[in-house]
């Protein structure tokens, strides 16, 4: 907490005075971002009628990532242990994304639209926790490997498609995938 009252240029009893422990702090900063990033994500989903599924693929990475450049301390908290709330914060965050998704595509069931929503934000999370540890020389690389990852997996689920639909669950299960297959083999001999 001493750490953090100094770079505040605070004194530490005055957080004490507002934040019992580090977990508090944390949980009252994640409040305070997350309404701004709530009202990004409506003022996005106003737009995703109007965009191609590129575009709006992009505006989505765009979005988080213009959130961590605007909120550095959001990477610290990657860390820190959730809450309750947070875990509420994140089930809300998840929504709206949802939103936006079906706003582009109005047929998009609720179900499949919370789901790539969930995939998104754990993608997210996971890189942006590999960014936050990254050297400065790497973090570069790290972004384009955010927006590949993010942009490849959203793209497909956002066109319109009724001869292949991306959000069919039902796929064909490729050779090395399927029961006797060579991967099966694999992992059965180990």
């Amino acid at each position: 907490m001493s750490a953090i009252a100094e770079r505040a240029n605070s004194c530490i009893g005055s957080l004490y005075q507002f934040f019992p422990n580090k977990r508090a702090l944390a949980e009252a900063v994640r409040a305070q971002y997350g309404e701004e990033i709530d009202q990004s994500w409506m003022a996005l989903g106003r737009q995703a009628a109007n965009l191609t599924a590129e575009q709006l693929a992009c505006r989505m990475v765009n979005l988080q990532l213009e959130t961590v450049k605007n909120h550095p301390a959001l990477l610290a908290l990657l860390d820190v242990p959730p809450t309750p709330r947070t875990s509420k914060r994140r089930e809300l965050t998840r929504a709206q994304i949802a939103a936006v998704l079906m706003a582009h595509r109005p047929e998009m069931p609720r179900t499949a639209a919370l789901r790539i929503a969930a995939v998104a934000q754990h993608v997210n999370r996971a890189l942006l926790g590999l960014y936050a540890k990254s050297r400065p020389e790497e973090k570069a690389a790290v972004i384009r490997e955010l927006r590949a990852v993010l942009t490849g997996y959203l793209v497909p689920k956002l066109k319109h498609s009724k001869a292949a639909s991306p959000l069919s669950t039902t796929q064909p299960t490729p050779r090395r995938m399927r029961r006797g297959g060579p991967l099966e083999k694999q992992a059965t001999s180990l």
